[in-house]
């Protein structure tokens, strides 16, 4: 069968994918597809789904987690559609604020900007919002600039003087791709909204979801939020900036009174019922968030600031109000410092819009175990396809050092400083630069301090992403440089290290996440909700998941060439192994470092065959 695709031909696992894909869309199933990177996985998905669609008469939704995704989906769509001369429209949409052009709105940060946008809206205020009404979506350019990605959007629109969310909204109504952010069908706040103002149905749409390891962490999101004393102090003083007669002293002496009572004996951390806050339940609870909410947008236009700790109050007194079985609250004072979580177990409320589509295709380069997925997803009848790598085998090599640990019990400044030495060892023989990923930044901060090389580049808590951007660009303009960055960071997942700038990546440690209360009360829940896997399913998994999402870093095509170490003995362990072998061969050796330098030895000598000498010249 001829599948729409956008080049001469697909790779020869690419070409079965799409096959895979198609059939299950005959089917009407959903899949899940574990594909390693450089397979091809946006352009194979994109072209069984078009191929189908456009047959049937149904949409394509394509959802990335991050904007920085989007670029390579249109690049697919547009690509086809040139190649074809086929006549549909698509559309690349993001947030509504990361598409506002309205200078006195589009600084304004978190909850507040939506707050701010519907405000100035309502009070028909917005000019570009007001514009956008009568603005035709068949006006000129406007198709060229949404094909081009909302950059070009943007562009666009404020050159017209009208709403860029607005205009590619109303221009999606009558394409047949959307390309979007999970939050737009997945976050049950945002759907029903987004779908109506697009004019589109899930349920008739093939709706495909990149990265999809991610997705139960990112809808949990939706449902968590936290509140502390410092955010109580912060939002009283902007409430006295304003003159507000509005009084949390007594939320900030409930919380006090419930850690006094709850955090006895010096304990950290404690569960919280929604009885024990009944205090904060009472009278017009209702009427004080939506007070709050308009006290914290009249001091962001007041003061003319980017966020609101109001607005931050109100929100956890409305998603500690909501919280449900699958919620947990927790009580926690860290170094004196109070503060009062609700944390998502499980997102139950965000999973029935996986249900609703035509059928979902799943994928990411660490899909595995997907019947975890699947069952998480509340999806077992899916289909299942796992695809080998297109590249060489002996383009990379990988290894376990069983010599270290990161274990909580057995860290040490001592062993931080024998891990650091290693990783020199390893720097020392890789030609080339080096990327070395920790389990958490007390780790990272640990050993880095005792790795001593010319060139490092360290990720830092709390970098802005101008900061991560402008160090990701330094490190991979500068050959021979080595980069010390966490795992399940923006450094290690999701974020491309071109032309073979990484020749090796140490992993040290299993990214484990800290055992405290949340962890258990999840592990829990899932335990319960799965037939006892819950250790593996919020636990195991997710660390090797992290691990491996780091180790892909390296070798993005068929050219490129690295070495891979796992610094942790308990990699050797038959669970952990034997999650990593789902995605990555191990190789044994009795001195790897030795065996690292015959790797890129050898390695060269192809190349000097490659380029056309003997092998007697290379060894020369």
């Amino acid at each position: 069968m001829d599948y729409l695709f956008r080049f001469a031909k697909p790779r020869l696992n690419q070409e079965a994918m799409i096959s895979d894909i198609y059939g299950a869309l005959e089917e009407r199933r959903d899949i899940f597809i574990n594909a390693p990177t450089g397979i091809g996985k946006t352009d194979a998905s994109l072209g069984a789904a078009l191929t189908f669609a456009l047959k049937r008469g149904l949409d394509v939704f394509f959802l990335t987690p991050k904007i920085s995704q989007h670029k390579i989906a249109m690049e697919a769509v547009a690509g086809i559609k040139r190649k074809f001369n086929l006549d549909f429209g698509f559309a690349d949409i993001v947030g509504k604020r990361n598409m506002c052009i309205n200078d006195k709105v589009n600084s304004i940060e978190s909850d507040g900007f939506y707050s701010a946008c519907e405000s100035v809206v309502k009070a028909g205020k917005c000019a570009y919002f007001s514009n956008a009404k009568s603005f035709d979506a068949d006006s000129k350019g406007l198709a060229e600039a949404m094909e081009n990605g909302h950059n070009s959007m943007l562009d666009y629109s404020y050159g017209k003087g009208v709403c860029a969310y607005e205009v590619a909204a109303k221009y999606a109504r009558n394409c047949r791709v959307i390309i979007a952010g999970y939050s737009h069908l997945l976050n049950p706040y945002n759907k029903s909204t987004f779908l109506k103002k697009i004019g589109h149905s899930i349920d008739n749409a093939i709706v495909i979801w990149d990265e999809a390891h991610n997705l139960i962490n990112i809808a949990n999101a939706y449902f968590s939020t936290a509140i502390s004393e410092l955010g109580i102090d912060a939002a009283e003083r902007e409430l006295k900036a304003i003159n507000s007669k509005i009084d949390l002293d007594y939320l900030k002496f409930a919380i006090k009174k419930l850690a006094s009572r709850k955090l006895a004996l010096g304990m950290p951390e404690s569960f919280v019922e929604k009885s024990d806050m009944a205090e904060l339940m009472e009278g017009e609870y209702e009427k004080l968030i939506d007070t709050l909410e308009k006290a914290g947008l009249e001091y962001i236009q007041a003061k003319a600031a980017k966020r609101s700790a109001i607005l931050h109050v109100a929100r956890f007194l409305r998603g500690f109000l909501d919280a449900d079985e699958s919620t947990a609250r927790i009580i926690t004072n860290r170094n004196g410092r109070i503060r009062l979580n609700v944390s998502c177990l499980y997102p139950d409320r965000a999973l029935p819009t996986l249900q609703e589509a035509y059928a979902n295709v799943f994928m990411s380069a660490t899909m595995e175990p997907m019947n975890m997925y699947a069952d998480m997803f509340g999806l077992a009848n899916s289909k299942m396809m796992s695809y080998a790598s297109p590249f060489p085998k002996p383009n990379k090599i990988a290894f376990i050092d069983e010599n270290f640990t990161t274990k909580f019990t057995q860290r040490s400044n001592e062993q931080y400083a024998n891990i650091a030495k290693r990783i020199m060892e390893i720097k020392e023989s890789v030609p080339g630069s080096l990327a070395v990923f920790f389990p958490s930044f007390t780790v990272l901060d640990g050993i880095s301090r005792h790795v001593d090389v010319s060139k490092k580049y360290v990720q830092r808590r709390d970098m802005a992403s101008v900061a991560t951007e402008s160090l990701l660009k330094r490190f991979m303009e500068d050959d021979g440089s080595t980069l010390m960055a966490v795992m399940g960071g923006s450094l290690s997942e999701g974020v491309d290290y071109k032309n073979n700038s990484i020749k090796g990546i140490v992993i040290v440690g299993i990214p484990l996440t800290a055992p405290d209360l949340e962890l258990k009360a999840r592990i829990a829940y899932l335990d319960k909700r799965f037939d006892g896997k819950g250790m593996d399913y919020a636990y195991i998994i997710p660390a090797v998941v992290r691990a491996v999402q780091a180790a892909g870093r390296a070798v993005r095509n068929e050219n490129d060439r690295a070495v891979l170490v796992f610094m942790d003995k308990r990699y050797s362990w038959r669970m952990y192994r034997a999650a990593i072998s789902n995605s990555i061969e191990i190789a044994d050796s009795k001195d790897y470092i030795k065996s690292i330098r015959f790797f890129w030895d050898l390695n060269n000598v192809v190349d000097e065959v490659v380029k056309g000498k003997s092998y007697k010249d290379a060894e020369e």
